[in-house]
């Protein structure tokens, strides 16, 4: 038996958790929102999952609770913020915020985000630019966290350096947002809780072996997890991961090569106005037209019909909307703790399928 929840309160429950923890209510909402967005979008590893971390850190006074992110430079068309600890998502929603706005001067608008806590779900960000008609690039990289090898390599270096993209598009925004990595990391947690093996072997144990042993990146020395593509086509990952640290640390101008590389994120988003170019209304036919021809395509098996980046994520977003979130089974039993000391009400299920 699945449990469904009203969005509007589960966001309330996270809120509440998060401001009396010590976050400032402003941004305990813009924390909770996208949260129960990235739920809403299916991506559950990145959803209201991380409540007992983001706690954690409030609790130790790793997030700062108050206060806006710092401009650091500002060339109009290109902007570069220092995070300062703050929760990632009010800083990510101001960014997007400040760079839609921009738009209006500028058909291209880049804005470089530096120590940040974590930003969660990137799709979150692409999905609300597309649907404000920008073509939304958006990555991030965590310099103090090592998990990913390089190619060929057994020793953890990068991070799992994800990429998200939202295209407007006839019909609805195309929209992506994945790892550089052959896995994230919440997913092995996940994995690792639960006593399963993950579903290939994405990780490398210390001594080189492929595995799909989620205690292969907890041994010392530890293990690493794989580039996407794996044994065979990493190559392919690793060198996207180079890209999303050069998008990221390097734009932002401090990463892995500092002695005391910020804890966090790094993000980097970019901005496009197809207006500036030939025309929304060309943009979105050319896209769109591709989109709807790739869903037509013939499948290898009938039973599954070609889908579009995207997709699946907006079929279930309608489908959340209108019957309330599905929430992974270990979330709220997760929160739960949290919630009782901090006397919060537990939400209330809408119905069990």
């Amino acid at each position: 038996m699945t449990a469904r929840y009203r969005a509007e309160d589960l966001a309330a429950c996270a809120q509440a958790l998060f401001a009396r923890a010590g976050l400032d209510a402003g941004h305990a909402r813009a924390v909770a929102d996208v949260l129960v967005e990235a739920d809403m979008l299916g991506f559950a590893t990145h959803g209201l999952q991380f409540v007992p971390a983001y706690v954690a850190d409030i609790e130790t006074g790793r997030t700062r609770t108050s206060g806006a992110p710092e401009v650091l430079k500002d060339g109009g068309a290109t902007l570069l913020l220092d995070g300062g600890g703050l929760s990632g998502q009010p800083v990510m929603l101001e960014a997007l915020e400040t760079g839609l706005a921009r738009l209006k001067t500028h058909a291209s608008v880049t804005v470089a985000v530096r120590g940040t806590r974590n930003i969660s779900c990137l799709a979150v960000y692409a999905r609300r630019g597309a649907l404000a008609g920008a073509l939304t690039l958006v990555a991030a990289s965590a310099p103090r966290n090592a998990a990913v090898a390089p190619f060929g390599g057994r020793e953890p270096l990068v991070s799992t350096n994800p990429i998200a993209a939202g295209i407007p598009a006839d019909g609805g925004p195309v929209l992506f947002d994945t790892s550089t990595a052959a896995v994230a990391n919440r997913r092995i947690e996940r994995a690792r809780r639960e006593g399963a093996s993950l579903p290939g072997r994405w990780l490398v144990d210390n001594e080189g072996r492929a595995t799909d042993d989620p205690e292969a990146v907890y041994t010392d020395p530890p293990g690493a997890i794989l580039p996407m593509g794996g044994l065979d086509q990493g190559y392919k990952g690793f060198a996207l991961s180079l890209l999303v640290e050069a998008l990221t640390s390097g734009l932002a101008g401090r990463g892995r090569s500092d002695p005391d590389p910020a804890a966090g994120n790094q993000v980097f988003l970019h901005l496009l106005d197809p207006g500036g170019f030939a025309g929304a209304d060309a943009f979105a036919r050319e896209t769109g037209w591709l989109a709807a021809r790739a869903r037509a395509s013939a499948p290898m098996d009938p039973a599954h019909p070609v889908r579009v980046p995207g997709d699946r994520a907006q079929a279930l977003f309608a489908e959340q909307a209108a019957r309330g979130i599905a929430l992974h089974p270990e979330i709220l039993p997760r929160m739960r703790p949290l919630l009782d000391r901090y006397g919060v009400p537990e939400p209330a299920p809408l119905t069990q399928d």
